[in-house]
């Protein structure tokens, strides 16, 4: 296993358990993968954000409002906000008003639908070779692990121990 940290220095430290070997994995694998992934989509002019809202955009039958946009990318309002002020200034969507004029609705461009169409092979393709050492199961398997640390991390926080 590629270590992140010298084996050398657990020895010496009496408080290392593997929880920190977890952690320190996680925390590594989880950055290289972050920066792979931003390399490649800032040639396409997004971030992992902007991505995030096309898809949640195509995915959709019906136009969607930036509150809507907000719920289903799990984002503050403000912060899709400025996600859909950096898409709309890049050209990958537009606004419109409804026919109601309550609300405004979020659409993709032909800039938009293009760079998705180009990009969105690559991005599976390279994902595929991302996780191409690993088996659909472990696959699952990773991700119900990553649900479980992400409840025993929402439980910490509650519980927090550390001097506010």
């Amino acid at each position: 296993m590629n270590e992140y940290v010298n084996p050398n220095i657990k020895k010496n430290l009496p408080f290392w358990d593997h929880h920190f070997d977890v952690l320190i994995q996680l925390l590594g694998v989880s950055r290289e993968l972050e920066h792979e992934l931003t390399s490649k989509l800032s040639y396409f002019e997004l971030s992992n954000g902007k991505l995030k809202v096309l898809i949640s955009i195509l995915n959709n039958e019906r136009p969607l409002n930036p509150s809507e946009l907000a719920n289903e990318a799990r984002v503050t309002r403000s912060t899709m906000t400025g996600l859909l002020d950096g898409l709309e200034k890049d050209g990958f969507i537009r606004r419109s008003i409804l026919d109601d004029r309550r609300k405004t609705a979020i659409y993709l461009t032909e800039k938009g639908n293009s760079v998705l169409n180009t990009l969105m092979p690559l991005y599976k393709g390279h994902m595929t070779k991302i996780f191409s050492k690993t088996t659909e199961e472990e696959q699952q398997l990773l991700v119900n692990l990553l649900v479980k640390i992400k409840d025993g991390l929402h439980e910490a926080k509650e519980q927090n121990n550390f001097p506010v």
